[in-house]
C-alpha cells in the first residue's frame, strides 16, 4: 500500500518538476534577452559629471569649463531638485577616463558616469 502511494505521488510530482525547470529556463532566457535590449537602448556611453547642485553655480561652472577645455562639449541637465553639468558621452570607459585625467586637475570632484 505504501509503495502504491509513493508511486502515485511520484507520477504526479516528477512531470511537474521537469515542466517547472523548462519554464524557469525559458523565462530566464526571456529576461536575459530583455536586459540586453534595454542595455543597448539606455546605455549609450560614458559621460563625466562636473557639477551637481544649484542652477547659478552650474552656469558658472559651464562658463569656466568652456574657457579651460573648449574642445570638450558639455551639457546642463535638470533632474529634480538639482542641476547637473556633464560632458557629452564617450563610447568607451577608457576614453572617458583619459578625459577625466585632464579634467581632474581643475575639477577634482569630477567623476565618470
Amino acid at each position: 500500500m505504501k509503495n502504491r502511494i509513493l508511486f502515485i505521488i511520484g507520477l504526479i510530482c516528477i512531470p511537474t518538476l521537469g515542466f517547472s525547470q523548462i519554464t524557469t529556463e525559458k523565462s530566464l532566457q526571456t529576461l536575459l534577452v530583455k536586459k540586453r535590449a534595454y542595455n543597448q537602448q539606455s546605455k549609450q556611453g560614458f559621460c563625466i559629471q562636473l557639477y551637481n547642485g544649484n542652477e547659478k553655480t552650474a552656469l558658472k561652472r559651464m562658463q569656466d569649463f568652456k574657457e579651460l577645455f573648449p574642445e570638450i562639449e558639455i551639457k546642463r541637465i535638470y533632474k529634480v531638485p538639482e542641476w547637473k553639468v556633464q560632458t557629452i558621452s564617450y563610447k568607451t570607459r577608457i576614453e572617458a577616463d583619459r578625459a577625466l585625467n585632464k579634467i581632474k586637475e581643475e575639477y577634482p570632484g569630477a567623476r565618470v558616469l
